[in-house]
C-alpha cells in the first residue's frame, strides 16, 4: 500500500476563490469554501489553500492512502480545470520520490536529460 503519494502542481492563472468553487462545483465536486482554502470533499484529500492575502498564488495541498485513488482524484480535478481550459500540471510522486503521474491540460511534460 501506498503511504506517501504526492501532488506537485502548477495553473498558468489561478481563477479567483470564488471562480474555482464555482467551476469545481459545476464539475460535480462537494465543495468547502473555508476563509483561505477550497476543500473538496469528494475526493480523499485534495485542497486548493493559501487563496487570498499576500502569500502568493495558492497552493495545492493534496495525497492519497494510495497511487491509484490519489491519480483518480486528481484526474477528476484535472479534467475540471480542462473543462474551463485552465492550463496546467499535475506531477504525482510515490514514496520513492520517483514521477508515477503526470496530468496537464496544454502543458506538455518536459523529458528530463538524463545524460547529466
Amino acid at each position: 500500500m501506498d503511504t506517501d503519494v504526492r501532488l506537485y502542481g502548477q495553473l498558468e492563472k489561478w481563477p479567483s476563490k470564488t471562480e474555482m468553487a464555482r467551476l469545481m462545483e459545476a464539475a460535480g465536486f462537494t465543495v468547502y469554501v473555508g476563509q483561505d482554502s477550497i476543500r473538496l470533499r469528494d475526493c480523499e484529500h485534495f485542497a486548493f489553500q493559501e487563496y487570498g492575502g499576500d502569500l502568493g498564488d495558492p497552493q495545492f495541498d493534496a495525497d492519497g492512502s494510495t497511487l491509484e485513488k490519489m491519480l483518480e482524484d486528481c484526474g477528476r480535478v484535472s479534467a475540471a480545470l480542462a473543462g474551463a481550459d485552465i492550463r496546467h500540471r499535475f506531477e504525482i510522486y510515490n514514496d520513492d520520490d520517483e514521477l508515477v503521474g503526470y496530468l496537464h491540460h496544454r502543458w506538455p511534460q518536459v523529458p528530463t536529460d538524463s545524460g547529466a
